[in-house]
Formats: C-alpha cells, structure tokens, sequence
C-alpha cells in the first residue's frame, strides 16, 4: 500500500495541483476587464428566445419580440429598469418606432401606427421603413417619403429612377439612401437633416445575393461625409464579412464615384488580426468618434464566438480595437446608450440575452464581483480547457515511439539485457531520449495562443525550455521515489513517460489548444 502511495498518489497529488491551479486562474479572468476602461459584460434582466427587433430612443430602449414590446431604463451604473410592456406585435426583420406609448412599423404592405391598442393604416402599398428617434423614412417602389413620427404627417421626398432598397437615418434626420442599379449592384444617395437629396449617386455598393451589403452607418462631423458599410460575402457555402470606408468632403458628395477602402482590424491585448468584422457603427465614447463592431473573439473558450469591440475612428485603414464584451456566444445588435455605456444581445444557441457594458465606476466594481454566474463561468472554462489539452495526449503519443523502438530492438537483439534488476543504462537513455522529443514541439505549443492565454508564472523569458525542463526534474525525482524495483525496464520507462505527460497536459496544456 505504501509503495503505491509513493508511486501514484504524488504525481496525482500534483496533477490536482495543477488542476487546481488553472480552476484558480480562470476564477481571475473571470474577474479580468476585457479593456482597463470598461467594465465586464452586466446581464440586463432581458432574455427572448425570439431574437428581438432592438430601437433605441429618447425614451429608453425597446426590445421586441413575442408579440409585445418592453422598455427599459439604465441608471449610470448600467442598472436596468423596466419601464413599460406595450402588446403589440411587431413585424419581424422590419425596423419599427416607438415612444413607449404608439408603435408606427410596416404589416404587410401598410404603414400603421398603433397606439392603445388601435391601429391607423397611414399608407399602403409600402415596401420598407427606416426608422432612427427623430424621423422616419418609408418607400413605395421608387418613391421615397418621411413621416413626421409625432404628428403622423408624411410628404414625399424624391422619386428615384429605380427601386429604393433601403435608407440609413441619422439622429439628425441625415440619410443615406440606398437604390437598386441592376441585380447586382446599388448606388448610395446622400439627403441632408432638411430632407434636400444630392441627386447625383456618390458611390456604388454590391447588392448581389451571395455578395451584398449587410448594414451601413455615417457620419458628417467636420464638414467631411464618413460612411462605414458591412459586406457579406457567400463562397462554397461559408459566409465572410468585411468593412469598407468611403469618405468626401460634404461639399464634393455626387460629384464623382468613391471607391471604398477596406479596414483591417487587429485586437490590441493580443496583436491578432480580427477575422469577418461585421455590425459596425459609428459611436460617439467620451466625446470622440469611435466605432462599435463585431468580430471573432480572442478570448480563451472563445473561439467561435463573436465579440464587441470599440476602436478610435481614424483617417487609417489599419485599426487597432479593444474589446468589449466578454460574453462567450454569438454579439447581436449593438447600440451605444449613452457617452460610456453600450448594449447588446448575446445568443447562445437557445436564447437571447441582453448585456452592457460601461465605463463608469460603479458598474466596473459590480462586473468584476465574483458571482454564481462568474463561477460557473470558471468552472466551465476549466473544464473545457482540460478537455482542449487531451489533445495534447493524442499529440505526444509520437514522443514515446523512438523510446519504444529502441527498447523493442534491444529486447530482440539484446534481451540479456533487460534480465538484471537494477536500473540499467537502457532504461536511462529511453527516458533521456523521450525527455528531448518534447523539445520538438515547443513551437507549435507554445505559440501566440498560449502566450495571450496563460497565467504569466508561465509565459517569462525562456519559459518554454524552463517549464519542460521543471516537467523533466520533476518527473525524475517521481520516477526516482516512486519506482517499484520490480517493474523492470519497459515498466520503468512507461511509468516515467506517463508521469511527465499527465504533469505536461494539466499544466500547460490547457493553454495549447483552443477547441472551443
């Protein structure tokens, strides 16, 4: 019985260690800002399993879904309030507005408002709606009108030479008006606050159904038109996304077609470039353009996720951006609620939920509290590492195999060899030369992953070659108490080999791979 206590229950005793160790790190991630400024992902007491129509107005933010529509309040510590529930149906897919009071959104083919529970056919024969809090822009075909949202007063505003496809409102009652030109192409207008459309197109933009514009968002601060478009792109059944920039000075819009320049993200904790940005928005964080967008995260368990970032707004294509969220699933819809505060749905798969995210005080000390959830978050990061580094197990399978054949030929050439009872120089060399095969792995598992995901006792200067060497003494002085004399070579060998993979895949492997 003691005998093998010396040789398992120490090495596991350390495994559990090492284990242990990680569960403590990510119980500290969870815990970490995703950038020093902004707090950590706060749950706002909203989840649908219908993904929710989101407007954002002067009265709070509504969210619709299920067949009625909620409003919601938030303090300066991004404490949600729930205003008002409105049960009403909204169109899915059609943006809708609202005051809190009367719904004005597209049934069919008529514009109605709806207000206590009465509806009014304002139009009909309508082909789409755009709504932003101050104004509101409807089509029929190729006509484009606007609607005064207090009053319900609508004029029409310009009749294209082709079909309007869909329009883009400013705060200010701005807009860019997008038309069809053929199958697979659109021409961008651009109509200031007082409703007097440049008539000449400033740019053209894909329309096709497998390479299209997806969403669009300007701004004309300075006297200078800065528009930001997201672009999907289908090829052999995968989807890509890509931002795109155009700009002109106010003055000069319609005289000539721009061309768009393409924006290159990179995630500015890990230096990685961020893949398919998408959602992108111009916003407005403590007095300074900026730009809200969706990417892929970077986060550890978050490989397929889609993260929020922000980054500065520059005359660059090249962009550094920080991220936001720290939410694992899939960033819906985001909408900046004030000067340092930032929504958002999450979708895991099953529900909707919608998260904020804040650079006051109070609501960075709430987010990084630990809590049930950040916990169980914790622990599901642990667990999912754990399982990520047993593919690190299937990796070293080939570090024994030069061990093992050269154990095999001596037995067969040699096997007087393996008859003496004490340790012998063939057991010594086999361990030596599996102690080197790791050495032919270390750039591949210790990476720019590894570096960004793993606790800094972990990634100093040399790390690489000093943690397998630690592993390797360690190993030695288990090999050395715990070895039963009675094991002989091949035992010896194997119980050396298992001891420092089992060391190997709970200590660094969880920061190797990332599987999920």
């Amino acid at each position: 019985m003691r005998t093998k206590l010396k040789a398992f229950g120490i090495p596991i005793v350390l495994v559990l260690l090492c284990i242990g160790a990680l569960f403590f790190h990510q119980l500290l991630n969870v815990k970490q800002q995703p950038d020093p400024d902004w707090s950590r992902s706060i749950p706002l007491d909203y989840s649908s399993e219908e993904r929710p129509l989101t407007f954002f107005g002067e009265e709070g933010l509504f969210l619709a879904s299920n067949g009625e529509v909620v409003q919601y309040s938030f303090d300066e510590s991004m404490n949600p309030k729930k205003e008002n529930t409105l049960h009403t149906s909204v169109t899915r897919g059609k943006p809708f507005w609202t005051d809190g009071q009367k719904v004005i959104q597209v049934k069919g083919e008529e514009l109605i408002s709806i207000e206590n529970g009465k509806a009014r056919t304002i139009d009909e024969e309508v082909t789409g709606i755009s709504t932003s809090p101050n104004a509101i822009l409807y089509w029929k075909g190729e006509v484009l009108y606007s609607l005064s949202p207090k009053d319900l007063a609508n004029k029409e505003v310009f009749r294209f030479k082709g079909e309007v496809k869909d329009a883009f409102i400013n705060n200010d009652g701005s807009a860019i008006i997008q038309i069809m030109q053929d199958d697979t192409h659109s021409l961008l207008y651009f109509m200031n606050e007082g409703l007097q459309l440049v008539k000449n197109p400033f740019s053209v933009v894909n329309s096709a159904t497998n390479h299209h514009m997806t969403g669009l968002s300007f701004s004309t601060a300075d006297d200078q038109l800065n528009v930001l478009y997201n672009e999907e792109m289908r090829s052999q059944g995968t989807l890509s996304y890509k931002i795109f920039k155009l700009k002109t000075p106010i003055e000069e819009i319609g005289t000539s077609m721009i061309k768009p320049s393409k924006l290159e993200f990179t995630n500015e904790q890990s230096g990685f470039k961020l893949q398919s940005p998408r959602s992108v928005q111009f916003a407005s964080i403590d007095g300074k353009t900026s730009i809200l967008f969706t990417s892929e995260s970077h986060r550890v368990g978050g490989q397929n996720a889609i993260s929020l970032y922000v980054a500065p707004f520059n005359d660059s294509t090249e962009i550094v951006a920080s991220p936001v969220s720290t939410t694992k699933h899939f960033t819906y819809s985001p909408i900046q609620l004030s000067d340092e505060s930032i929504s958002w749905l999450d979708y895991d798969g099953d529900y909707y939920e919608l998260f904020g995210a804040s650079k006051n005080e109070q609501a960075i000390a709430k987010s990084t509290e630990w809590s049930k959830r950040s916990i169980k978050e914790a622990v599901n990061n642990a667990v999912l590492m754990l399982f990520s580094s047993l593919i690190t197990v299937f990796v070293s399978f080939y570090w024994v195999l030069p061990s093992l054949f050269v154990l095999i030929l001596l037995y067969m050439f040699k096997p007087n060899i393996f008859e003496k009872e004490e340790i012998n120089w063939v057991e010594y060399a086999s361990i030596v030369l599996f102690i080197l095969m790791p050495l032919t792995f270390i750039s591949k598992a210790m990476g720019d992953y590894f570096y960004f995901s793993a606790p800094d006792y972990l990634t100093f200067s040399g790390s690489e070659y000093v943690l397998l060497l630690v592993i390797s003494v360690l190993t030695a002085l288990l090999w050395k108490v715990g070895r039963d004399p009675d094991w002989g070579t091949f035992g010896g060998v194997f119980y050396f080999m298992g001891i420092y993979i089992l060391l190997y895949v709970t200590s660094i492997g969880p920061y190797i791979f990332n599987l999920f």
